[in-house]
């Protein structure tokens, strides 16, 4: 079985095995969290027993973008998305994959100096590989809204992903389990419904799929955008706009979305029972037509699907 601590991985250039791929314990991204990050997954057809990346390009254009709001210019510079593509298959040829899973490229401030800072530090990436099954429940979590606000955009952005963000995650998400919860749901610093401690967050009232929009401190999700484009291709109406926390109690429907998360509908918020409590209909339809895409079972959707062809023996 594919284990990370025996795995090939790229690091600075290099394929190398995961116990060979080392920083210095004076690392500047290391100390002070510089560092940015995309997270993808490459999924399975049961049937074709094909793998597939999901939308790479996608991944690779907002890697690029956290890069410049960093300031690193060596990945800017030296990265393609041919390349940064081809590595990702190549990752999953020398790691004998033949099943879903997790990828995660890493792009950070490679110095060993003291102080923080975005200029005048080299930067280098990373790129592994890691078996990864239901990151959350997919069958309905129970939810609670953080009493840690999402930092700004003028504070830190969460349209990058950020390293150093994820301990304002690692805050809400440990509050909500020690409450007894699976997830906890952030508000901004105006009262607004944001995202989930690492996924978007769409509710459903009356028929109509609601979201934040992008200009209320989330990540611009690349699955967010997926669950988008499907709902309205299927005439599902979406509309991007704030929304309040009391919302959510009266909404018919709440589900999140991540790479990580797939799409996971929420039954339950701060104890208020979510629509019936059971998954919703728009919920399970999206879930269903999500999976559907990303395994290849829908043609229409195949220029998301980047397909590691792995050569006979």
């Amino acid at each position: 079985m594919f284990s990370f601590e025996n795995s090939i991985v790229y690091h600075k250039g290099e394929y190398v095995n995961s116990s060979d791929a080392s920083i210095s314990i004076g690392n500047t991204g290391f100390l002070y969290g510089l560092a940015v990050f995309t997270g993808m997954r490459v999924f399975k057809n049961p049937v074709t027993e094909k793998l597939y990346i999901f939308r790479p390009k996608d991944h690779f254009n907002r890697l690029k973008f956290s890069c410049k709001i960093l300031r690193y210019e060596a990945f800017q510079k030296n990265y393609s998305v041919a390349q940064f593509t081809e590595i990702i298959k190549q990752l999953v040829i020398r790691n004998n994959i033949t099943s879903d899973v997790y990828i995660r490229a890493t792009n950070y401030s490679d110095e060993t100096k003291i102080g923080p800072r975005l200029v005048g530090y080299k930067d280098s990436l990373s790129i592994h590989l890691y078996p990864l099954g239901d990151y959350v429940p997919l069958t309905g979590m129970k939810c609670k809204i953080s009493s840690w606000v999402r930092a700004g955009d003028s504070a830190i952005p969460a349209r990058a992903k950020i390293s150093g963000l994820y301990v304002n995650t690692a805050f809400a998400k440990a509050e909500a389990i020690l409450d007894g919860y699976d997830e906890a749901i952030f508000l901004n610093n105006r009262g607004h419904v944001v995202e989930g401690s690492a996924e978007n967050i769409f509710i459903v009232r009356n028929g109509q799929l609601i979201t934040p929009p992008t200009g209320d401190e989330i990540l611009e999700g690349i699955t967010r955008a997926t669950i988008i484009e499907l709902a309205k291709e299927r005439g599902i109406n979406c509309v991007e706009r704030s929304i309040s926390r009391t919302e959510l109690y009266a909404a018919d429907e709440v589900f999140l979305t991540g790479t990580g998360a797939k799409v996971a509908p929420v039954t339950e918020v701060d104890k208020y029972v979510i629509g019936s409590g059971t998954v919703g209909p728009i919920s399970k339809f999206l879930q269903d037509s999500y999976l559907s895409a990303v395994r290849g079972d829908s043609p229409e959707y195949s220029h998301w699907l980047e397909e590691v062809v792995v050569s006979a023996k």
